[in-house]
Order: C-alpha cells, then structure tokens, then sequence
C-alpha cells in the first residue's frame, strides 16, 4: 500500500506539471474562457465547485473553484451592450507531497449585441498563482527496512522543491444565439453557443528548483453548446469542449436532458423556475460520468459521478464532483433594477 502511495504521488507531480482536470468544464467555463464573465440570466453570480479525485486510491486530490460574477450596464431586458466584472480563486491539491496550486484573479467581459438575440463577448483575464509543496512527506525505495517502506529511516533524498509564484493571463471570445433573447425556450427552438480561448496565454515560467526552469504549456479550448426546446417543459442539451495543451489533448461531450417542474413566474419570469436536468459526460481519455442537478429559482445544484472506464482504471476509477450556484435574478445587488 506505501509503493501505491508513492506511486500516486508521482503520478499527481505529473498531473501538477500540466494543469487541472474537471469534468464539468461546461459549469466552469468563466474561469478558462473570460467572455464567459456575466454571460448569465441574472445580474451577479455565485458559483462553487469541488472535485475529489481517485477516491480510494490512499491519497487525496481534491480541486476546488469559487467565483463571483458582476454585471456593469446590464438592462432587465438585456438588449444594450454591457460589460461584466469575475473575481475568482481555485486551489488544486494533491498527493502526499500535498503538491498544490492555488489562484487568486479577476476577469473582465464586453458583451455586444449583434443583432436581436445575437451577441458577441470578449474577455480577458489575469491572476496571481503560487505553487507548492513538501516531498518530506514522501516515502522512497530507500527507505525499504526489508519488510515495508520505513518512514525512520533517512532517504537521502533532498526536499528541494521551491514554492514559488507566478503571473497568469488569458483571454477568450464567445458567440451566442438566444431566440428573441428570451432565456427560455419554446417549442421547436434553439439556443446555440461557440467559443475559442487561450488560458496560460503568457506561458508562465515554473521554478520547481533552482536548476530548472520550465513554462506552463498555453491551453487552447474551444467551447460549443446547443439547446433544443422539445416543448416547453423539456429540452436536450449538447456540449462540446476540446482542450489542446502542449503535448496533450482532451474532448469533454455533455449530454444533458432538463425537465421542468414548475414554471416560471410571469412576473418574476425564472425566479420560481424549478427543474431537475439528468445525463452524462464523456471524457477522450475513457471517463463516463452520469450527471444529475436540481435549479430551485435562482439557485442550482449538480452532481457527477466519474467511472474510469480505460487504461487509467486498473489504479483507479471513481471521483465525484459537485456544483453549486446562486444566481441574482430578481434585481442587482448594487442597484434597484428588475428583470422583468
């Protein structure tokens, strides 16, 4: 158990060297994509996500994501160019090592309408990061007493690793088309979204000692997102994100099906909307992860199981993520505006 502890280490120093892995990119997309920001219903959002990887595998790798959303310019009817404001903060860990990456940064949104549902968003995006760990921690074939791997006795290996920290940029563009600029759909419509943007665009030095020094491959992901209203109860979600990081490559499918349970308010239009939204996600490198999430008005709240299904899986094969999100609807935290 102590080699497969070490081997997992390892393994999340490889992880660490290319960046974090979420399944439900299409929950986060503000934090890799920065025309995203306040490219909501609402006027501000909040929003949550945790992942626990690899469970069972004898450590830990837990990835952790916050951000708020604010609206600058924003009508109730949402027809006028407006402009929107992130304020974000991730934090990575992972191994015995507890090799992490944390983040604290802001991002900013133009958001243009082109024509009556049609827009077109730009962002960009900075943050201040730091990386970290402590290979103390670790266990190494030296350290074999002859019958397991002894914690006492002296590696003569160096804890060399330098915490260091780092400027981060990116920057993104989104497309969208939303019928009549309606957020709900009737029957027969559909909602379409594509977008293109680089996270790392600065490509960050990493001193992970005082010998070397590496940098931070850039990301190119591309995003598209279509809606189909069947009636005005259901519609069929499809997702689409392709992830290109120096060397390596990754494609994320979401099929998503929401029913509603009750109807929006005519008054109020989404504050009293509940809905329960079910399906799965599909990762290149052989993940299934059913999907299931419960929208009461302005909050929503999503689970994703994740089953390693390919060579990955003979380690390990589950982790669990979860979303959770409130959104300001109604009117703005800073001003008396409705939506109406």
């Amino acid at each position: 158990m102590k080699i497969k502890t070490l081997l997992f280490s390892l393994l999340g120093f490889t992880v660490f060297a290319q960046d974090y892995h979420l399944t439900q990119m299409d929950k986060t997309m503000t934090i890799w994509n920065p025309s995203a920001t306040s490219m909501n219903q609402g006027f501000e959002k909040i929003s949550l996500q945790n992942r626990n990887q690899w469970l069972g595998a004898g450590t830990q790798f837990m990835t952790s994501y916050g951000m708020g959303e604010f609206s600058i310019g924003k009508t109730k009817k949402s027809d006028k160019a407006y402009a929107g404001i992130g304020v974000f903060f991730s934090n990575d860990v992972g191994g015995d090592s507890k090799m992490s990456q944390k983040s604290f940064g802001t991002s900013v949104s133009g958001h243009l309408p082109l024509a009556k549902g049609h827009w077109l968003s730009a962002g960009i995006q900075t943050a201040f990061c730091n990386r970290s760990a402590d290979f103390s921690r670790l266990l190494y074939y030296s350290q074999w007493n002859g019958s397991s791997l002894d914690p006492n006795v002296y590696s003569g290996e160096a804890n060399d690793f330098t915490s260091f920290s780092y400027l981060d940029a990116g920057l993104g563009l989104n497309y969208r088309y939303i019928p009549g600029n309606k957020p709900n759909l009737s029957a027969g419509q559909l909602a379409f979204l594509g977008g293109f943007s680089i996270a790392h665009a600065n490509s960050p030095k990493l001193n992970y000692n005082s010998l070397n020094t590496d940098r931070l491959f850039r990301k190119y992901c591309f995003n598209t997102q279509v809606k189909y209203a069947f009636d005005d109860k259901s519609s069929m979600e499809v997702s689409v994100i392709q992830l290109i990081q120096g060397p390596h490559a990754e494609t994320i499918l979401g099929l998503l099906y929401r029913s509603k349970l009750r109807g929006n308010s005519e008054i109020t239009n989404m504050v009293h909307s509940q809905s329960v939204v079910a399906g799965l996600y599909f990762r290149s490198t052989g993940t299934i992860a059913p999907y299931v999430a419960l929208t009461f008005g302005s909050v929503d709240l999503g689970l994703s199981y994740d089953y390693d299904i390919g060579p990955i899986s003979t380690a390990y094969r589950h982790s669990v993520e979860v979303n959770f999100a409130y959104t300001f609807m109604k009117k703005s935290v800073f001003k008396g505006s409705r939506l109406r």
